[in-house]
């Protein structure tokens, strides 16, 4: 049973995120109205949460602008409102770090992030009090029926069930995993199951069913252990009312405490007249897209940094790509395998969290360059091949390319990531970003130096998400 009042509280976070969804969804549709927003009808086509977090970026940016004029931007500043905003657009919108993580756009620089848990109530049956369903399953917590497991040895095996009294014709008997006898008629006495000869029905019993003594003669000596009894007990009984197993739905509140993560640039006006002399552009528009895509970058290098830091406190997996020490008869036909290997270990980590799989994939470039090989391979030439960018799909996965680094992935490493598609609930590590600030001078030695800075935070919530995959032997 589930405690009264647990309904409301999803229902409370749930609420809590569809209204914050809704006010993203009406800004989205104001900045897409807008020159600013140039983009994000196809960015909101492909992606719609990544579009929402962009909308309120931008517009918790014109908050911070409202606050100083234009001619104080433009004349202190160096640049216009305008293009100010188009920086925020571009850092968010190039950038892949939503994709693969959990981004949480924030209101104000204290905000939190809430998700919901369920957990035992009481210890019950093999349950702990407190501990989360998802990460040990109790198949008795629910239910009347449980197990008695025999702590002695040799044939004889005497029971007092911890839940009684127990329901007739409902007492099971299991020797050394093999159901062989219950108590069929109710009276006390076993049945054998099928051709069973594991106990001696003569000598064996249900003493009380009110006191729930049972008694269990095996025909071979078994170790402690071997016997087990699977009992219900009687829960419309009274005194049984305090055993029934209950669970909690409980909101996990975690707290951002956004910093801003600054990037500075200059350049000399001798290089703004030069651009403008020569025809090659306007400089500030050339700065605009090279600060915004830095940060971009900047911000996915982060991610994958940090995802790899996680990764690391789980199993690192291999797969060996020497085709003939498989016994395969080609590479191409060994990187078939490829895919099966990925999916032992999203098992692992469904075992390990009870839910979730692989489907996100963030590879070096020999190792993508390895999982084209395989014959589920998609392609997607949508995003320009500079830092991290969107490679294409391996079956279900989504794959993205990184450069090699110690820190991020060596060229021979894929980090395989479960990102949850209705994002909140299962999160391994959430980015809270509230907005971009800017600033920028003009100097008498005649150049320009400026900082922009993203205002966020991060939390690292379930590290079991994220898992290492190395490429052994990898030759082109």
């Amino acid at each position: 049973m589930i405690k009264h009042g647990s309904k409301n509280l999803k229902v409370k976070a749930q609420t809590y995120l569809a209204s914050r969804n809704q006010k993203m969804d009406r800004l989205l549709e104001k900045w897409m109205r807008t020159p600013i927003g140039v983009g994000l009808d196809r960015l909101a086509a492909k992606n719609r949460q990544r579009a929402r977090n962009t909308a309120l970026l931008i517009e918790n940016q014109e908050k911070h602008l409202k606050k100083l004029t234009e001619a104080t931007i433009s004349q202190n500043f160096m640049t216009r409102p305008e293009n100010v905003l188009k920086v925020v657009r571009i850092g968010s919108a190039n950038s892949n770090r939503g994709e693969f993580a959990t981004e949480f756009p924030l209101t104000t620089v204290d905000d939190a992030i809430f998700f919901i848990d369920m957990v035992y109530e009481a210890s019950l049956r093999g349950a702990i009090e407190g501990q989360k369903i998802y990460e040990k399953v109790n198949r008795f917590y629910a239910g009347e029926m449980y197990e008695m497991v025999g702590n002695q040895s040799g044939t004889s095996h005497s029971f007092t069930c911890t839940y009684a009294p127990i329901v007739k014709g409902k007492v099971f008997v299991s020797v050394k995993g093999v159901l062989c006898a219950y108590d069929a008629g109710g009276t006390g006495a076993f049945t054998l199951i099928g051709e069973s000869t594991a106990i001696n029905t003569t000598t064996s019993s249900v003493s009380s069913y009110t006191t729930g003594a049972v008694t269990i003669t095996t025909t071979e000596s078994v170790s402690a252990g071997d016997v087990i009894l699977y009992v219900q007990f009687d829960s419309e009984n009274s005194g049984q009312f305090t055993n029934y197993g209950k669970v909690s739905l409980t909101i996990s509140k975690k707290r951002f405490n956004a910093r801003p993560m600054p990037l500075g640039y200059t350049y000399s006006m001798m290089t703004e007249l030069m651009l403008g002399t020569e025809g090659l552009g306007n400089v500030e528009d050339m700065l605009i897209k090279a600060v915004g895509d830095e940060h971009a970058k900047a911000k996915d290098y982060k991610a994958i940094g940090i995802l790899r830091g996680i990764a690391l406190h789980n199993a690192i997996s291999t797969f060996d790509t020497d085709f003939a020490a498989a016994g395969e008869v080609s590479d191409k036909m060994h990187a078939q395998k490829l895919l099966s290997k990925i999916g032992s270990i999203s098992g692992a980590l469904y075992d390990d969290i009870k839910r979730g799989k692989v489907n996100k994939a963030i590879a070096g470039s020999q190792a993508l360059e390895y999982m084209r090989k395989h014959d589920l391979w998609k392609e997607d030439t949508t995003q320009t091949r500079i830092g991290v960018y969107y490679a294409g799909k391996l079956a279900d996965i989504d794959v993205f390319c990184c450069p090699a680094e110690a820190s991020l992935v060596a060229n021979n490493e894929v980090l395989l990531t479960y990102k949850n598609p209705d994002e909140g609930m299962d999160v391994g590590c959430a980015f809270g970003v509230l907005t971009e600030l800017t600033a920028s001078l003009a100097y008498p030695q005649f150049y320009v130096d400026g900082n922009i800075a993203s205002v966020e935070d991060y939390l690292v919530l379930n590290q079991k998400f994220v898992r290492l995959l190395q490429l052994t032997n990898l030759t082109f």
